[in-house]
């Protein structure tokens, strides 16, 4: 049955002429809420078209301020703006444009800081990264939790446009090469400590690839968002220089490592990264899954680090890929200094009544607990309001 056509006043309805598509939805996109990770050129372009489409909330996640630079590409950044967060300015920026649109601004940096549940609470995600790691590991996260999401990259007049979807197609991991892992890798050290003084490449980039690659990285949202078919596995390439635009498909990577699904998801309405502690988490896990049950991190957690030659300890609790390789020098010897690790809570811990949050778990995190039999996963949901709460 074909949708009926609703004319509305164009004097006072700003989203008349989008009734007159034959598939829009307008509640539906006033329904959604849409995670844009990264606030640059591309960034700021999606949030644009976003905005003026009445996408109902928009989380914004960015780690980074504004500079010079960002002037000749960023469509939402003003040279006023210069050292402020891109986060805030953009969320100011997309309220500007319709005040209809409830806007989160999130500053930190997705790798390590965002809970995992963050990915399950939206209805479509965003890709606006210049580099490779956050790429991965925003795949890894949509991946965990059954969520497609969009890719967008620009490089002088080229560009291309992907969508990754769970278990249809290849995924973004499938698509690296040696080379691609040897520059992510280049981020840390032997350790696996974070490499502080690492020079960051500047690709460069126009406006012009900006808006294009974004206006495309916005229609493949849309379709998600009214549930319309897009190509997951296959890439938009676009190039301004020939102005060819084509697509590819890519194949999928036998024994990928971002194919592994969360399951059971269980939400923990009243559990949260600040105020519950490890050892209420794993009564609750124990309460599931019985006595013998764990708990275990995605990541290891640096406990301590002892110095080997003057026997200095210092407390940490941090995720081992939080800290520098200057975090592991010993403060009175300066000699590289022993870390104690662990991933896993099986209850003789003597930390047990610390809160999550000074283990260093972000919010909306998942975590897993099992027994020698099962597995199940559960949710900070709690903290739904750090993430997902819009003004």
């Amino acid at each position: 049955m074909t949708k009926p056509i609703i004319i509305t006043d164009p004097d006072t309805d700003r989203y008349h002429t989008f009734g007159y598509i034959s598939w829009w939805q307008q509640e539906t996109v006033r329904q959604a809420t849409v995670l844009v990770v990264g606030a640059g050129a591309l960034g700021n372009e999606v949030l644009k078209n976003l905005a003026l489409m009445g996408i109902g909330q928009i989380l914004i996640a960015d780690f980074d301020t504004i500079e010079d630079s960002n002037l000749s590409r960023s469509v939402l950044f003003r040279a006023t703006d210069r050292g402020k967060r891109k986060v805030d300015v953009a969320a100011e920026r997309v309220k500007e444009l319709n005040p209809d649109v409830r806007v989160k601004p999130w500053h930190g940096n997705i790798n390590y800081e965002m809970g995992l549940g963050v990915f399950r609470h939206v209805d479509a995600i965003i890709g606006c990264l210049d580099n490779r790691e956050a790429r991965l590991s925003l795949n890894r996260f949509s991946w965990a939790v059954n969520r497609p999401w969009v890719d967008g990259a620009i490089q002088e007049l080229m560009g291309i446009v992907r969508v990754f979807w769970p278990g249809q197609g290849a995924c973004y991991e499938c698509t690296l090469t040696d080379l691609d892992y040897q520059i992510i890798n280049l981020r840390y050290s032997c350790p696996l400590l974070a490499r502080q003084n690492i020079l960051q490449g500047k690709v460069p980039t126009t406006p012009t690839s900006a808006s294009i690659v974004a206006g495309f990285q916005t229609q493949e949202a849309l379709k998600l968002i009214h549930g319309m078919e897009v190509q997951p596995g296959k890439a938009i390439l676009i190039n301004g220089l020939t102005n060819d635009i084509y697509t590819t498909e890519y194949p999928v990577k036998a024994g990928c490592m971002s194919h592994a699904t969360l399951d059971p998801i269980v939400e923990l309405p009243e559990a949260t990264a600040e105020s519950t502690t490890v050892a209420e988490l794993l009564a609750i896990a124990r309460d599931k899954l019985g006595a013998e049950a764990i708990l275990e991190f995605d990541s290891e957690l640096v406990l301590s680090m002892t110095c080997p030659e003057c026997g200095t300890e210092t407390a940490v609790f941090r995720r081992m890929a939080r800290l520098y390789e200057s975090d592991a020098q010993c403060p009175h010897c300066h000699n590289q200094m022993d870390m104690n690790l662990t991933h896993r809570i099986t209850g003789h811990e003597p930390f047990l009544h610390y809160t999550l949050a000074q283990l260093d778990i972000p919010p909306l995190a998942i975590i897993r607990a099992r027994n020698h039999q099962q597995s199940l996963y559960l949710e900070l949901t709690g903290d739904c309001h750090t993430f997902l709460t819009f003004t």
